[in-house]
Formats: structure tokens, sequence, C-alpha cells
């Protein structure tokens, strides 16, 4: 590198030169090792290449075995349905395909939570059946209704007893007929005035005496004593958390759910009946939702016994103080 310096001197300009000794040494310098060591970096890898392909116990990775693919397929098949029944039936019969999976505790939980809704909403419908205040007509109805949406011909279905139900209420249940006493193709030598309880050639039937039979004495008819039903009481409170954007938006609501309580006081299962809010209506319900599932109940109990029940009304308040 070559620095020019001007010295001044009066009027009169004077140039120099210095000569940068660095600029001699980058000159000596070879220009052909860079590609020498690069040629030598590149067969060095080819090499190694070669040698890591060509000897043994070299395994290439393979992809996603197909049954634990058919497995997921089927798992996300099963929790897609959105009607409980089918999604009652598809789980069952993933339990039954795969009953080693990783994913039946997960499944058999899913299940526990529809079989106590759907149990419940039998009980409904076997208590309007054999009520004898209400008419034919109207357990018909419940009936049709509760296998309309439980559809009694799916996997793990009532099927059998719908339809033995349904047959006791219509009065169609079939009785074995008797068979003919009639000979078939030839004319009988029995005359018809012979009765068909009589033995044909035999002793004429006798008449027996009347015997006496007492009078059976009347009693009063027995009480009829129902169960006592206690319905559930809750047993710990949560209150929910207050959204936090409503909270600055200065919005309050009502919301109303109605839950099902199983047998341990526990809420299984919510559904949303009522929202009142001007904005923000999904944050309230959420927050309703998760007090209710954390809140405990004492189950309401018939004759004693703990009974699961469905449809309790609870509403949550959420309100600003002012």
């Amino acid at each position: 590198m070559v620095e020019d310096r001007i010295i001044r001197e009066g009027k009169t300009k004077v140039y120099q030169s210095i000569d940068d000794p660095q600029d001699e040494l980058e000159v000596s310098k070879p220009k052909h090792n860079g590609l020498i060591w690069a040629a030598a970096a590149l067969g060095l890898a080819l090499v190694m290449a070669i040698v890591y392909w060509t000897s043994p116990g070299v395994s290439v990775p393979q992809g996603p075995d197909e049954f634990t693919q058919a497995e997921l397929a089927t798992y996300r098949k099963a929790i897609s349905e959105t009607q409980a029944p089918m999604r009652r039936a598809r789980l069952q019969d993933f339990l039954t395909t795969y009953p080693q999976s990783e994913r039946t505790a997960a499944v058999q939980a899913q299940l526990d939570v529809i079989q106590v809704h759907e149990a419940a909403q039998w009980i409904e419908v076997t208590d309007v059946v054999y009520d004898p205040k209400i008419d034919t007509a109207d357990k018909l109805a419940a009936l049709d209704e509760y296998a309309a949406k439980w559809g009694g011909a799916l996997l793990g279905g009532r099927n059998d007893d719908i339809s033995t139900m349904r047959e006791t209420l219509t009065g169609v249940l079939e009785t074995p007929a008797l068979p003919s006493r009639k000979l078939k193709d030839q004319e009988s030598p029995i005359p018809e005035t012979i009765p068909d309880n009589t033995l044909a050639g035999g002793p004429r039937p006798v008449t027996p005496p009347p015997v006496y039979v007492p009078p059976v004495p009347i009693t009063p008819p027995a009480k009829v004593v129902t169960a006592e039903i206690v319905p559930p009481k809750v047993r710990r409170n949560v209150n929910p958390r207050y959204p936090r954007k409503a909270m600055r938006a200065d919005i309050e609501a009502i919301v109303t759910l109605k839950l099902n309580i199983d047998t341990n006081g526990k809420v299984a299962m919510t559904e949303l009946v009522n929202v009142e809010a001007s904005r923000y209506g999904k944050s309230f319900v959420k927050a309703a939702e998760r007090a209710a599932l954390r809140t405990r109940f004492h189950p309401k109990t018939v004759g004693g016994e703990p009974q699961p029940a469905v449809g309790v009304i609870k509403r949550y308040r959420f309100q600003l103080e002012k």
C-alpha cells in the first residue's frame, strides 16, 4: 500500500510516496494454495461418504408404523363425532380394536361421561313409561324421542329394551298359538259332538259336587310407600373469574347453565341455557362453565341412595362494584 503525503513549504508542494512492506508480502504469496486445499477437502468428503454408505449396519429411517397411523386415524374419527351416541359407538369400537393403546384411559374417561348422561335420560324414560298417570301415546312419544336421540340400534344401545317396552305398551306381544286338533287330509272317525277335552270311547265325565269355599276376608289395601327424593345441593361453591376485557369495558352479564351431576356430586356435563350480555358472551360462558365444573354438590338421593341428577339449573351473575 502506498501512502501519498504532501509537504508544504511556503508556496511549494512536494509529493512523497511511502511504500508499505505488507504489499511485498502479499505479492510474494502463492495463488494456488487455496485451490489445492479445496480439492483435498472435497476428496476427503467423497471418501468418507463412500465408506459410510458401503459399510454394514447403516439403517435408513423408516416412516411411521401403519398400525399406529390407523389407530390415530380411528381415534380422531371417534372424537370428531358431534353426536353422543355415535361417538360412544366409535369409542367402544376403538377399545375393542386397540385394547393395548396408550389412549385407552382417555377413551374410557369419555365413555364414562357419555354413559352417565345416557343412563340419566334412560331413568327419565322408564319413569314416564311406568307412570300409570301418563297416557300411552305420551309414553310412546318419550320412548321414540329417546330412541331417535341415542340410536338404540348402535353399538352399546338399548335396542332390545326399547323393543320390549314398545311391544308392552302397544300390546302386540305374540303368544304361542295352540296346535290344531283336527286331522289333515283325512276324515276323523271321532264325532264332532265330543268335546276336545274328552277322551273318545272313555267313560262319561261325572260332574263333581260343588266344593264349599269360605269367603275371603276383605283386607284394606296396603299403603304404597314412595321413596323420598332429595335434590342435589351445593357442597362447595366456586365463583367464576370476571373476564378482563369485559371488566375493562364495564360490561355485566348473566349466564344460565344446565348441569348434569353424577353420584359423587361432580358436574359431569354442562349445557348453556341462556347468556345475557351486550358483548364478550363467549368469555362469560367459558368462565361460568369452568366454575361449574369445579363446584361440588351433595348428590341427588332416592330413598337414601345416591342417583345421577340431570338438568340442574344454575345461574352466574357477573356484576361490577360501583
